[in-house]
């Protein structure tokens, strides 16, 4: 069984990879709801004239120093609670440069992503192969997609207000992908 989960894995990989490749690049897919910034010159100038270090930046953001009381909680709930409504509200995901980007790593590491997540879910194939049919199978991998664009996709609208157009085009990329890829794993990983 360890042949198959570990060829089943592989195969699913390289589906998806091929499959979520191909909604980037030819159907351009995976950019739904991105958008260019304005005046990014000047944007990109002020940026490096006030951010140094590299993070996940969120703003407005509350006051989170530690040791205030209850008083002072509630005055700064109430002044971020004005802030917010006032806007802009965003995050950013900041690093301040000097290094090209390497393509070929992030399609590297991507890839092994894939894998990784591949050979899980080939593993719990074979843990509930038995009995199953290659659509209950395939249906495993299937609604495991769709699981993970609900716990990790989905937050990403809820909390920091991405896209919905963004958010549903990612979710039903990885949905079709994995459910692409969970054919192939579902005729290998069987009993």
């Amino acid at each position: 069984m360890a042949k198959k989960i570990i060829l089943g894995g592989l195969v699913g990989a390289v589906i998806v990879f091929i499959v979520s490749s191909l909604w980037h690049t030819v159907l351009g897919l995976g950019e739904v709801g991105i958008k260019t910034l304005p005046n990014e010159d000047t944007v990109q100038a002020a940026l490096r004239a006030s951010i140094t270090q590299p993070g996940f930046y969120f703003f407005p953001a509350p006051n989170m120093t530690p040791g205030r009381s209850k008083e002072q909680q509630n005055a700064d709930a109430a002044a971020y609670a004005s802030k917010y409504r006032q806007g802009p509200t965003g995050i950013l995901i900041y690093s301040p440069g000097g290094e090209d980007f390497n393509f070929g790593k992030a399609l590297l590491n991507q890839f092994l992503f894939n894998l990784v997540a591949a050979l899980i879910l080939a593993w719990i194939l074979s843990v509930g192969a038995a009995g199953t049919s290659f659509g209950g199978r395939w249906l495993i991998v299937f609604l495991a997609s769709i699981f993970a664009g609900v716990v990790f996709i989905l937050p990403y609208w809820n909390w920091y207000n991405f896209p919905l157009n963004y958010v549903l085009g990612d979710m039903a990329g990885w949905t079709v992908a994995w459910g692409i890829g969970g054919l192939g794993m579902a005729k290998i990983v069987k009993p």
